[in-house]
């Protein structure tokens, strides 16, 4: 028994007396190739049973019969891996495999062939080399320089392992011969294998023939037809194929303009002379399908019963009263005046407070078809335009194909996420957006499929948005916004109560079960349970409870279930948020409640200062954008412009201070000029030691003199500060014309001071 070198194999059977080339890339392989070379030892090669294993178990995942073999040549590969070239000796029997200091090696003994010098090895050698001569004829797989050097080689054994290693065979077939040691076994078993090859090529040669006739048809063919084409063309006269007869029926019965209808009979005209089962007749018959299906002509007629209208939109919606009013205002010019361009509206709010659903009711109330176009997410103008139809794959613009899905030239398309577009190199579909928005345009929209002009002034436009921040000037431009706040308590409530828990218990079953919730109940789940500016998570908490109520009426037969305050937990679990109380909390020095606007509606935002060592700097920490941090700096110098009113602790303060300014939740980004009088608040407290009160919030910018300038988003912003349990709120004098806008049910729970100057802050904010 002797022991070498030891190399596993995939997929590859080397028979003795042929020369292979190897490509090794496993660690441990090169590690033992490169031993291999370095003390010119031979190699034992054993193919792996599974070829998927990168490192196989050694005991079981090897064939016990493999190959000695010399190494002749070896390679570096330019990604690090190395070929090899070598040349199999004898078979051998693989006793052991094993890994010694990552190098493999194996114990083996040679094996040697018997009955390869008989008469009987002879003949069926003999038989062997005829029939594979005939499979070489077949096939052509094998080079003829192979049978010439087969017939000079008089050795048997060694002929019938050069056949093995060029039959076409799979990896097990060939390591079944390899084991055969028996020279006249192994001469039947390559007879048995090269007969079913010999089957199989020659159903192939059949297969093959059958098709290269048939293409010799098709190009027959083809060519009769392209002379049929040509006289049909001098005649004038259409193809009678059933489904360009079945389109021309179409186009006759569709009620096309004049100008459509010539292109299309163009269109047909070039069709009735494609092959029909050519990649262009296809391009060409979807177009004409496409062109056919639009409607031209097709209207609704409009609900002009303002009752009607007003009725179905307040069954569906609770409060979002300038939206309705929009509608129903649209609604009575188009009675005065039929002919009337279609309008385009923008409702900007809070996610979660129905914008989606309104618009719906608002194609219910005027009778008209309703689509939903989604923007989110769209990057490339050909989404919006269409692409052109040189292109594979070619399809009509969102647009088109709500028009088509429609029916009418007069839906309600909703456009909906229009802020969340954006652009890349393959254009900007905002730009796009600018002709489908404008009036004056839009009566002659171009789709680069379509590539005739479509009326799109009589569709209703209906746009979505969180934040209008992110819609281009130019196309907010073109829209008329209509801004949606965010609900109340009180309207949370109401809308749980006549809407949400209806919904609920008809879509899990409990229409027939009693199912009782207090109006305190629903507000605890509005105040601990959910925190958002719309409904969408409240109604998620009503659809778990109601599935735990589901739950109980069929494991307890209930038909009656209450839920209360302090069971409310036995269904939703532990309250994910305590109702703040910021009125009770004592005054601080440094801290104050400032208001924010946020896309998901008004919300408070704290800001804290400190005094640290330093040289009379400020600095900012919170994630904050380019105008907030103005805003600060403004501040700093209003205070230390001031500085004989508002004398720091120390007198030397600027000399060896410095004030640090904080903005909680550093993940989320923040921005925006509202927060002058906050930040003006947290430096003089700092610097003074004076505390500030914790139950009032504030919002107003601030100027380089102490003038308070107004605000955006009062009335969410107010809702903020009432949803964080803030009775007190500081605005600008110039929002005093806003006030209106604040719900009444809230307004007559706070209390609101309007501020000029900082002067009229400081008197309100600070404990002392």
């Amino acid at each position: 028994m002797s022991k070498t070198f030891f190399l596993p194999t995939r997929d590859l059977i080397i028979f003795p007396g042929i020369v292979t080339p190897l490509y090794v890339g496993r660690l441990k392989s090169i590690n033992t190739l490169e031993a291999a070379v370095s003390t010119k030892g031979k190699l034992v090669l054993g193919m792996q049973k599974d070829a998927s294993k990168e490192e196989p178990d050694l005991s079981k995942d090897i064939n016990n019969i493999g190959v000695v073999a010399n190494i002749l040549q070896i390679v570096k590969m330019p990604n690090n891996n190395i070929k090899v070239l070598v040349e199999a000796e004898d078979r051998v029997e693989i006793e052991s495999a094993t890994i010694e200091e990552d190098i493999y090696k194996a114990e083996y003994k040679v094996l040697k062939c018997i009955n390869g010098t008989t008469k009987e090895a002879e003949a069926i050698y003999r038989k062997v080399l005829g029939v594979f001569e005939k499979y070489v004829g077949i096939t052509g797989k094998v080079s003829s320089e192979l049978l010439v050097n087969l017939k000079g080689i008089k050795n048997v054994n060694s002929a019938m392992d050069i056949i093995s290693a060029n039959l076409p065979l799979k990896s097990d077939k060939k390591q079944e011969l390899l084991e055969v040691l028996d020279v006249s076994e192994r001469g039947i078993k390559i007879l048995e294998l090269l007969t079913t090859e010999m089957e199989i090529a020659s159903l192939e040669k059949k297969i093959d023939d059958k098709v290269k006739a048939k293409m010799n048809e098709a190009q027959k063919n083809y060519f009769i037809k392209e002379k049929i084409n040509a006289m049909k063309e001098e005649l004038g006269d259409y193809s009678q194929d059933d489904d360009i007869l079945e389109l021309v029926e179409k186009v006759k019965k569709a009620k096309l303009p004049k100008d459509v209808k010539a292109k299309i009979d163009s269109e047909m005209k070039k069709l009735s002379k494609m092959p029909p089962f050519s990649a262009e007749a296809t391009v060409s018959r979807n177009y004409i399908e496409t062109i056919i299906e639009l409607p031209w002509d097709k209207t609704t007629k409009d609900i002009v019963d303002l009752k009607k209208a007003s009725e179905i939109l307040e069954r569906d919606h609770y409060g979002l009263k300038d939206a309705k009013n929009k509608v129903l205002d649209f609604l009575a010019v188009k009675k005065l005046n039929p002919n009337m361009k279609g309008s385009i509206l923008c409702l900007a709010g809070p996610p979660g407070i129905g914008k989606t659903s309104l618009v719906r009711s608002i194609a219910d109330a005027m009778g008209r078809k309703f689509v939903r176009v989604s923007l989110g997410g769209v990057r490339d103008e050909a989404e919006i335009r269409g692409h052109r139809r040189t292109y594979i794959g070619s399809m009509p613009g969102k647009l088109i194909k709500a028009i088509k899905e429609a029916g009418t030239k007069n839906p309600v398309i909703l456009l909906d996420e229009i802020d969340k577009m954006s652009n890349d190199y393959k254009g900007d579909p905002s730009s796009a957006m600018l002709e489908v928005l404008d009036p004056e345009q839009n009566s002659h929209f171009e789709d680069h499929y379509v590539d005739m002009p479509f009326d799109l002034s009589k569709v209703f436009f209906v746009a979505t948005a969180n934040d209008l921040r992110t819609i281009s000037a130019p196309l907010r431009d073109r829209m008329e916004i209509v801004n949606i706040s965010s609900y109340t308590e009180f309207e949370k409530l109401h809308i749980a109560k006549n809407y949400l828990i209806k919904q609920a218990k008809e879509e899990n079953g409990l229409k027939n079960v009693e199912l009782s919730l207090s109006d305190n109940v629903i507000l605890k789940i509005i105040d601990e349970y959910t925190r958002e500016a719309g409904v969408r998570n409240l109604k998620r908490e009503i659809i778990t409870l109601c599935r735990k109520a589901a739950r109980e009426v069929v494991e307890d037969k209930k038909k009656k279930i209450i839920v209360k305050t302090n069971t409310l937990e036995k269904y939703l679990g532990k309250p994910k948020f305590r109702p703040e109380k910021q009125k009770e909390k004592e005054p601080k020095v440094g801290v104050v409640n400032g208001l924010a606007w946020t896309a998901v509606g008004g919300v408070t935002l704290e800001v804290q200062g400190v005094a640290i060592p330093g040289k009379g700097e400020i600095s900012l920490t919170g994630t904050l954008g380019n105008v907030m941090k103005e805003s600060a700096q403004v501040a700093y110098t209003f205070v230390k412009a001031n500085i004989d009113k508002y004398k720091p602790l120390q007198e030397d303060f600027f000399e060896k201070k410095a004030i640090h300014l904080h903005f909680p939740e550093g993940a989320t980004p923040k921005d925006g000029p509202s927060a002058g009088i906050t930040i003006t608040s947290a430096i003089i407290s700092v610097l003074t030691g004076r505390k500030i009160r914790q139950d009032i919030a504030m919002t107003g910018e601030i100027t380089i003199t102490g003038e308070v300038l107004a605000i955006g988003g009062v009335k969410e912003k107010v809702i903020g500060a009432h949803r964080a349990g803030i009775k007190e709120v500081i605005l600008p004098e110039d929002n005093r014309i806003d006030k209106d806008e604040i719900p009444a049910e809230i307004a007559k729970e706070m209390k609101i001071h309007f501020a000029t100057t900082y002067e009229d802050v400081e008197k309100l904010v600070f404990a002392e």
